[in-house]
């Protein structure tokens, strides 16, 4: 890497500090391109340049929150790949349960700007993520053959985000939200699983269907 990108990386990563920072302090309100660019210690066109846009900043935020949520999910080292898949499900609701209020102003503002904007949040490296994890799942002989990852990938990214955007809107608490994603991945996944692979999805389909049906009898959680 040269000096110039050096410097440029650095920028970027002062930014995204900086606007991590204004959020948790007082919400999305708080933060303006301008006092994003004072707070960074950067000239007021250099967020627009680096990054285009607030959105585009959140969407940054995200990005290292990823990274960092990838080696928590490298951590689980359990030898069942389909596992892996549910568990992560889990650690993703742990990482909001640590911050709810910051990431639902972040996810809210990434909303704000419009469904395709939102949509985006499960494009590029977060894509790359739960494709990983479908790769892995195929390889372990957990997913039909014939079934194609990158298709599937984006089918549970799909189930995940809607989901997702029901607890950022505060229709449902997040133990609704992890119950509700594991069992839209289990009701997915049993269409393309293995023989061997079927008995731990139907298991991981029943205990979730059990904790959905118990949200909907209890009704809406704060």
């Amino acid at each position: 890497m040269s000096q110039r990108e050096r410097a440029k990386a650095e920028r970027r990563a002062r930014i995204v500090a900086a606007a991590r920072g204004l959020v948790r302090e007082g919400g999305i309100g708080n933060l303006s391109m301008k006092l994003l660019a004072e707070r960074a210690g950067v000239g007021i066109a250099t967020p627009y340049n680096l990054f285009g846009s607030k959105r585009d900043v959140m969407l940054a935020v995200l990005d290292e929150d990823v990274a960092a949520f990838q080696q928590r999910v490298a951590r689980l080292r359990h030898p069942d790949a389909l596992e892996v898949l549910f568990r992560t499900v889990t650690l993703a609701k742990q990482v909001y349960a640590a911050e709810p209020d910051f990431y639902r102003a972040v996810l809210l503002a990434v909303y704000n700007t419009g469904g395709r904007e939102f949509r985006a949040m499960f494009s590029g490296p977060r894509r790359a993520f739960w494709l990983n994890l479908v790769g892995d799942a195929a390889a372990a002989g957990c997913i039909r053959p014939d079934v194609q990852a990158a298709p599937l990938t984006l089918h549970l990214a799909h189930v995940f985000a809607s989901v997702l955007l029901d607890w950022v809107l505060g229709d449902i608490a997040l133990d609704e939200m992890e119950a509700q994603i594991q069992y839209g991945f289990a009701l997915s996944l049993m269409g393309v699983a293995t023989a061997a692979s079927r008995p731990a999805i139907e298991g991981w389909f029943e205990r979730s269907e059990r904790k959905v049906a118990r949200f909907k009898r209890g009704g809406r959680r704060p």
